[in-house]
């Protein structure tokens, strides 16, 4: 889409009288203590701002280097690198648009152009934390939390030599620089919507440095730490009309804004092995254990995104916020919420769970973001697999209720038939796309064929017969009477 006029330029964001906040911190002199892998809208309306919101008071050496990991990040970084690295950042309450230009980051790379001055940047000691927001199919692991080495990604960054293309092979390349050149310690930072996602990212880069080169591997153990964190901001994805937006509410050309919801949360392990920013200053909440806020906020935010795309999506949905005018699907979140997930919650340090899930229906229903119902379908194996699969085991071995996640589950594997109630094609972009949606084409009225997926499911669902016959009566009324009809008739039950 073309914007007239300039676009947003340090003078500009400095002077923009609508702004609530603009970059007041020396941009160019301040150095990047920070590399970002993953320059998508998350980071930039999450950590970004919590590190802008830093620097206005304490002008550090902590702004970002941001690097576009993906062929599909070209565009992006060119429009970042075209206004200085400025950007606009509109939260949206519903009620009230309140807009802010972010300056924490600094520089804007594009790794695939240049993988190896990627490795030099991760690799100085100018860099104290690598930080990640990939998405968890980034993070190329199977259901067994092992590195996959069937990825192609993973076969291409282990070949001897290799310049790195993963997120895993670009840690791995930096360690080893550091290693070889005696390099400082660094922190690895995940902030993805992962089970122990700090965890694991250590655990699947030592699976690599074992394959490529073990001593790597020690020298990880030794120089490295890796904080888990827990994340929250719904942040829907830019089109041309958020653009549009910003121009004609606020008269600012932005080639790149970011819109988010009002609310913003970030809770983080404090164990850092070469220094941090004070985080905790502005808001972040710094915690021995992130395991209980990560698991409030996976199985019951990203849990019922799942389980509203899918119904919703079949239902005719497609903006979020439309979705939850709907009675029927307003209901069926509550009961999901209340029925088959807070059973398996544990206890949460200063959270009020009733009242945060009466947030999270607030939040899924602002209509200021209306959030698209077709991003919250994407990557549905991985997104099952760590935020549905945890909580049904533990209320099938408790005996609770898990008819709201059989439901979702099955409106899942209708949806993965490629076709919606009306005929109409759906593009099921997943990273097992080409598997699940043969699997859904070949027996689409047989649930115990998507339960027998291990790399999702584990070993144990598929014979699981209350699981099999939950999933397969929801699966049988979808098709028989369709989504909303079977959903309004369990509703009723």
């Amino acid at each position: 889409m073309e914007i007239p006029g300039p676009l947003l330029t340090v003078p500009e964001a400095v002077a923009s009288p609508q702004a609530t906040t603009v970059p007041h911190y020396d941009r160019k002199n301040l150095g990047c203590g920070i590399a970002h892998l993953g320059m998508g809208n998350f980071h930039r309306a999450h950590q970004a701002l919590f590190l802008h919101q830093y620097l206005q008071t304490r002008p550090q050496n902590w702004m970002v280097h941001g690097i576009g990991t993906l062929e599909s990040d070209r565009p992006l970084v060119q429009a970042m690198n075209s206004q200085d690295n400025l950007y606009t950042l509109t939260e949206r309450s519903g009620t009230e648009d309140t807009l802010k230009i972010i300056g924490s980051i600094k520089k804007v790379s594009h790794a695939p152009s240049d993988p190896a001055g990627i490795v030099r940047l991760l690799a100085s000691n100018e860099i104290k934390i690598i930080s990640l927001t990939v998405t968890e199919k980034g993070y190329c692991y199977n259901a067994a939390g092992e590195l996959d080495l069937n990825h192609p990604m993973i076969k291409a960054d282990l070949a001897k030599d290799s310049l790195p293309k993963s997120a895993l092979g670009f840690l791995f390349e930096a360690a080893r620089q550091r290693m070889l050149n005696r390099g400082e310690p660094v922190t690895v930072m995940s902030c993805d919507n992962l089970p122990g996602n700090g965890d694991l990212t250590k655990s699947l880069l030592l699976q690599f440095a074992v394959l490529k080169v073990p001593e790597v591997g020690d020298w990880i153990i030794n120089n490295m730490a890796f904080p888990n964190a827990m994340v929250d901001r719904i942040t829907p994805a830019t089109t041309p009309k958020t653009l549009a937006f910003v121009r004609d509410t606020f008269g600012v050309a932005d080639a790149c804004p970011v819109q988010s919801e009002t609310f913003i949360q970030w809770v983080l392990e404090d164990h850092f092995i070469n220094g941090r920013p004070a985080l905790e200053a502005v808001g972040v909440q710094f915690t021995g254990s992130v395991e209980p806020y990560e698991k409030l906020k996976m199985r019951l935010l990203n849990g019922s995104h799942s389980a509203l795309a899918y119904a919703g999506y079949l239902m005719g949905f497609r903006e979020v916020d439309v979705a939850m005018n709907e009675p029927l699907i307003h209901r069926f979140l509550q009961h999901y919420m209340d029925d088959d997930i807070t059973p398996t919650l544990p206890e949460v340090p200063g959270i009020d769970v009733t009242a945060y899930k009466q947030t999270l229906l607030q939040r899924f229903s602002n209509p200021a973001i209306s959030d698209q119902v077709p991003r919250l379908t994407l990557d549905g194996s991985p997104k099952i697999r760590n935020v549905l699969v945890p909580p049904l085991e533990q209320q099938l071995a408790a005996g609770g209720s898990i008819k709201w996640m059989a439901f979702t589950l099955a409106a899942w594997y209708r949806y993965l038939n490629g076709q919606d109630e009306k005929g109409d094609p759906i593009e099921v972009l997943d990273p097992m796309s080409e598997r699940l949606v043969a699997l859904a084409n070949t027996y689409p009225r047989d649930a115990s064929k998507l339960l027998a997926v291990q790399e999702i499911f584990g070993s144990q669902l598929a014979s699981n017969d209350r699981l099999v016959n939950e999933v397969q009566a929801r699966l049988d009324a979808i098709w028989d009477n369709g989504t909303r009809q079977a959903l309004a008739r369990a509703l009723s039950q």
